[in-house]
């Protein structure tokens, strides 16, 4: 049974991914735009550039936490798919406590003094002739990673639950 907290985050989560998907097609229709305004009316955009890796970095970002909600973020299925659910959850579980919440937690961290001061700062690309704001860009990266986090929280609390379920089971039949 999913308690309501965990159907939300499941929910905003899955909203969070497919919004940043459609990220996707504004970025194709931005490239193709700036290719034809370049090599068919030779007029180059100054602002091509820093919209093409701020829609970029914000759909991969924003798809990560529903991504995790999909299982279906990289891993070495060798083993894994050989092994019971139970011991699925198991590794899930201890991959979560050992490499996933110490790096995103560190990462929330750091991205939000990151973006603190670019607010602070109100900074600007340097990256092309437009110099856009960056700070609203950079504050996807913390709010994402907090998203991925309780994301996170809810597939390792499923873990845990996998390996009760089974423990009340073997302790049953024994």
């Amino acid at each position: 049974m999913r308690s309501s907290l965990s159907k939300y985050i499941d929910k905003l989560s899955e909203f969070a991914g497919k919004a940043s998907a459609w990220l996707i097609a504004v970025l194709i229709f931005e490239l193709v735009y700036d290719t034809i305004a370049r090599y068919v009316f030779n007029a180059p955009t100054t602002w091509s550039y820093d919209i093409s890796y701020m829609l970029y970095g914000s759909a991969f970002m924003g798809g990560a936490a529903y991504t995790l909600l999909l299982d279906e973020h990289v891993r070495i299925d060798i083993i894994y798919e050989k092994v019971s659910p139970r011991s699925r959850a198991v590794i899930d579980a201890v991959c979560y406590v050992v490499f996933f919440f110490p790096s995103m937690g560190a990462l929330l961290f750091y991205s939000t003094g990151f973006t603190i001061r670019s607010w602070k700062m109100l900074e600007a690309s340097g990256e092309s002739m437009w110099s856009p704001p960056i700070y609203p860009f950079k504050t996807i990266i913390p709010l994402t990673v907090l998203l991925l986090i309780l994301q996170g929280a809810v597939q390792f609390a499923r873990c845990l639950v996998t390996i009760a379920k089974e423990n009340v089971t073997v302790n049953h039949q024994s």
